[in-house]
C-alpha cells in the first residue's frame, strides 16, 4: 500500500503533506515555517522538507528540538506550536501505518517549555480608535476610506487578521450586524459589530462600487488590494497588506501597532465593560482561560483596583 522512492514517500503517503492538507489555507504557510526550522534545528538543513523521513523521529529528537528552542529563548507558547506540529505530522504517520501506537505516543508524552510569558499587546482605548479613524479620514486616497474600514471590523467585532482578509460581500449581513467567517478548526463562526464600524464599511462600499464598473467581480470579496496613484484592483487583499495597514496608521498617530492588537483590544474591553464569559463567547474560545490570557489592561487599571480595597 505504501510506495517508496529513495527513502522518501510519493506525495499522498507524506504525512507532511496530509497534515497541511487539513489545516486552513492561512495556517500552512505558518506551520510549513515551523516544520521547516525544527527539522534544521534536527539536523535535515540541507533535505527538502517535503523529503524528510517523518516517521523516523522519536521522543528523544523532540526533547532535542524543545531544548534547542529553550537555548535560543523561545517562549512556551511557541514551543508548544512546534511540538504540537511534530504531534500532527506524527498522528498523520500513524493513520498511514508508518509508526506504531506506542512510537506515537512516546512522541505525544513530551511537552513544550514549561511556564508562560506576560502579554505583550497593546490595549487600544477609544481615543486611539479615534485618532486611527481621524487619519484615515484625513487621507484623500481611496487607502483611507478602506482602511477605516478594515480597522473598523477588527476592532468591532474582534475577529482575526486570516479571517478578516478572506470576507466575502455574501457573508456580511447589513441587517442584524453579523459577519460570517470562517475560523479556527474550519468554524463557521458569527462576528457581530457596532453601527459605526458598519457605516466605516458602507462608506468603502460606495466607495468601490463608483470606481468599479462594467464587471461585478469586485462584488465578491470585501476588501480589494489599492495600488499606488490609488487604484483600485480586482484583487483581494492579503495577510501582510493588513499587517502593513496597521503598521503605517499605528506610525501615523505615534504608536506601534500590530494587527492582532484589535482583537487584544476587543476582548479586554467585553471583559472590562460586561465580564469574562460574554468575552469568551464573542471571541468563540473553548477555553475561557484563554479569554482571560487576552485581558491586556496596563498597570495604572490594576493599580487603581487594588487601591479600591482600602481600610
Amino acid at each position: 500500500m505504501i510506495h517508496k522512492e529513495e527513502g522518501s514517500f510519493l506525495f499522498m503517503h507524506n504525512p507532511l503533506t496530509l497534515y497541511l492538507q487539513r489545516l486552513a489555507a492561512s495556517s500552512q504557510m505558518t506551520m510549513r515555517y515551523i516544520l521547516q526550522d525544527a527539522a534544521d534545528r534536527l539536523g535535515y538543513q540541507d533535505t527538502n522538507i517535503d523529503e524528510i523521513p517523518w516517521q523516523q523521529l522519536d521522543a528523544a529528537d523532540v526533547i532535542a528540538l524543545v531544548a534547542t528552542l529553550r537555548e535560543d529563548g523561545y517562549a512556551p507558547n511557541t514551543s508548544s506550536l512546534y511540538v504540537n506540529a511534530l504531534r500532527g505530522v506524527m498522528n498523520e504517520a500513524r493513520r498511514l501505518g508508518l509508526i506504531s501506537q506506542e512510537h506515537l505516543l512516546s512522541m505525544r508524552s513530551v511537552k513544550g517549555i514549561n511556564g508562560s510569558r506576560l502579554s505583550q499587546g497593546r490595549n487600544l482605548k477609544r481615543t486611539l480608535i479615534r485618532d486611527l479613524m481621524a487619519v484615515c479620514a484625513a487621507d484623500p486616497r481611496p487607502q483611507g476610506i478602506r482602511d477605516a474600514a478594515i480597522i473598523a471590523v477588527l476592532y468591532g467585532s474582534g475577529m482575526r487578521k486570516s479571517e478578516s482578509i478572506n470576507l466575502d460581500i455574501n457573508q456580511v449581513n447589513f441587517t442584524e450586524r453579523s459577519l460570517q467567517v470562517l475560523g479556527k478548526g474550519n468554524k463557521q463562526l458569527i462576528k457581530y459589530a457596532p453601527v459605526w464600524a458598519f457605516d466605516k464599511l458602507n462608506n468603502w462600499l460606495q466607495l468601490r462600487r463608483s470606481q468599479l464598473t462594467g464587471s461585478q467581480q469586485d462584488d465578491l470579496f470585501l476588501f480589494n488590494r489599492i495600488r499606488r496613484g490609488g487604484h483600485i484592483t480586482r484583487d483581494r487583499i492579503s495577510k501582510h497588506a493588513i499587517y502593513y495597514i496597521t503598521r503605517q496608521r499605528g506610525l501615523e498617530i505615534g504608536i506601534q501597532i500590530m494587527p492582532h492588537d484589535f482583537r487584544r483590544s476587543f476582548i479586554t474591553r467585553i471583559i472590562e465593560e460586561h465580564d469574562l464569559s460574554i468575552a469568551q463567547k464573542l471571541a468563540h474560545h473553548a477555553n475561557i482561560q484563554t479569554t482571560a490570557n487576552y485581558d491586556v489592561r496596563d498597570d495604572n487599571e490594576r493599580r487603581r483596583a487594588v487601591d479600591r480595597f482600602d481600610l
